[in-house]
């Protein structure tokens, strides 16, 4: 009969969880060969730019929450190295990474330890489908701000609301892509950048918009500040936002310079 231990589970399925692999085995039970692995002084171990790495991504991908989060430290673990940023870690090197952002074990004589935590990122449907995993409580960065965009789905009303929240704290333009089964709905709101749309700017979304709304339906730009798209196809919002995102960049830029220049005008 094939042990719990060997078993390897489906592709894109949830890991079998480590207290199931490890059938109640106890961080005073492992053997002294196995004690560095474990050891959550080995954090310390890791280069200073590997533990920045480490710990940014902890605190990108979690969030504080009142009961214990369902995986342990062994899952999370291969999470972050499957991240584009992310390596191999023990298990200990990863639990000193969980004390250093200041998360405290539920037990700390189980093998693999718990947290009180949660994703902050819960991941789409369409995100489960492009990246092959399934389920709930997978970790994955939201990389919003390094794409300029966020695609969520209409249902995440408090995620949407804290979207616009970090984008007027940070004076980002917000652009959203609502994404359903099939299609998208994608705004671009310049109101939390502090910018308009300039003339250029405006003809060049109108331009975007006409490719799929050649009648003009389903797509307006509302105000100086404002462009809806209501229906995109799926598999292509992603490419229309990175659009988007270029043009508000130029509305940005024009406005940025147009303020240094009435600062330089002489009185």
């Amino acid at each position: 009969m094939v042990s719990v231990m060997n078993k390897k589970p489906a592709a894109g399925a949830r890991p079998i969880a480590p207290a199931e692999r490890t059938a109640g085995r106890r961080r005073d039970e492992v053997s002294e060969r196995d004690k560095a692995a474990f050891d959550p002084e080995g954090f310390g171990r890791l280069e200073p730019s590997q533990q920045a790495v480490l710990l940014d991504w902890i605190r990108a991908v979690l969030v504080p929450a009142k009961t214990a989060f369902r995986r342990t430290s062994y899952g999370m673990k291969h999470d972050f190295a499957r991240d584009r940023d992310g390596f191999y870690v023990y298990s200990g090197m990863f639990e000193g990474a969980m004390l250093a952002a200041g998360y405290q074990p539920v037990n700390a004589d189980e093998l693999y330890w718990r947290f009180r935590v949660r994703p902050s990122h819960l991941l789409g449907r369409w995100e489960q489908h492009e990246l092959g995993r399934y389920g709930r409580g997978w970790l994955v960065r939201d990389r919003w701000r390094e794409v300029g965009y966020a695609v969520l789905q209409p249902t995440q009303g408090q995620r949407i609301l804290t979207h616009r929240r970090e984008c007027e704290r940070e004076g980002r333009p917000q652009i959203l892509v609502l994404r359903s089964k099939y299609t998208a709905k994608i705004t671009l709101d310049l109101a939390p950048a502090g910018c308009r749309f300039t003339p250029e700017a405006a003809k060049a979304v109108l331009a975007l918009f006409a490719e799929f709304a050649p009648k003009g339906r389903n797509c307006l730009i509302i105000n100086e500040q404002l462009a809806v798209i209501r229906s995109v196809p799926g598999h292509r919002a992603k490419e229309v936002a990175a659009v988007l995102v270029s043009i508000a960049k130029g509305c940005s830029m024009q406005t940025s310079s147009g303020q240094a220049a009435q600062v330089g005008e002489p009185a």
